[in-house]
This record gives C-alpha cells, structure tokens and sequence, in this order.
C-alpha cells in the first residue's frame, strides 16, 4: 500500500470500537479528527499519555477536534486497557491493520519481552481535517512522545490561520 501525505484525502477510515460501534472519519461532525495510536495494553508509557488524553477530552472537544485512540491489539485486549486504565470517555478501537500502519507511516515492531504482542505498531498521532489526512506525530519507540497540550495548541494556530498541511514524501 501506498503511504499518504499531507493533504491527500484518506477516504473514510472505519474503526471497530470496543463498544460494539464503529468510529468513521467521513462520519465526524467536528471537522477535525485526531486518531491517537498507541502500542497496546502491554505499555506503560501508552497507559499514562492515553490517561493525560482522558483529562483533555473536553479541551480537544470545545476546539472542534474528535478523537479516537487505536491500536493493533485484540478486542480483549483493547477492552481490559480501557477497563484498567481507566480511560472513561476515550474512545478505544482495536485491530489497526498493517495496511493501515503502512498507509500512514507507524513503526511496526516486534516482541521484545513476554508480555509483548507477536507484533504492534509504535505510537503516533494522525491529524486529520474532514477525511485529508493533515498532519502525523510518528513515533519509532514508546519515548518522548508531544504532550497532548502542545498538539491541542498546534491544532488551534492550523484553525485560526487556516494554515496548509505541510510536509511532502521523499
């Protein structure tokens, strides 16, 4: 699959929440959409920044800009990091697709430890305004990951100045 870039149309992405429902980007009324990828169940650091992500639902809301988190992980899985991380209004999908990893350039990695998935992607964060993918935060380890606070201010100065997705493939 082809990967994208800033300012293509991504079409309608569909994810499975672990509601029962599906999350669909063409479906979104905000205008803007941030998919939040994280690593799985298995990580800590995904753990504390989709908890920072809970207090900062309603800041990304009043600025026009859903959100959904998603990993790779299994129902199951995806379930029991809602329920024990408490994540209350985050939405969580489950079952990311390699093709979706590949499409909008994740890190693919492999189990380094037991309690690792046989593979997952590594985190990232996908901007998108209507279905034009918009920006993207990749991440190649668990590590020093851009605070949603910053994100949420970016997003705001894009709104304000009517600012073009930026950045092109090389």
């Amino acid at each position: 699959m082809t990967r994208i870039a800033p300012g293509q149309d991504a079409g309608n992405i569909t994810l499975n929440l672990i509601n029962g429902s599906r999350w669909e980007l063409g479906q979104q009324k905000t205008g803007w959409s941030l998919i939040v990828a994280y690593r799985g169940l298995h990580c800590p650091v995904c753990k504390g920044q989709l908890q920072t992500l809970r207090s900062q639902m309603k800041s990304f809301a009043d600025a026009g800009i859903g959100i959904v988190s998603a990993s790779m992980d299994t129902q199951d899985r995806a379930e029991k990091s809602h329920t024990e991380w408490e994540l209350g209004e985050v939405p969580v999908a489950y079952g990311l697709g390699k093709d979706f990893v590949e499409r909008f350039g994740l890190y693919l990695s492999d189990p380094i430890s037991d309690n690792e998935p046989e593979l997952f992607c590594e985190p990232g964060l996908l901007l998108f305004k209507g279905t034009t993918y918009y920006a993207g935060w990749i991440q190649t380890i668990p590590f020093a990951r851009p605070s949603f606070e910053d994100v949420l201010k970016g997003v705001k100065f894009l709104q304000n100045k009517d600012y073009p997705p930026r950045g092109k493939l090389g």
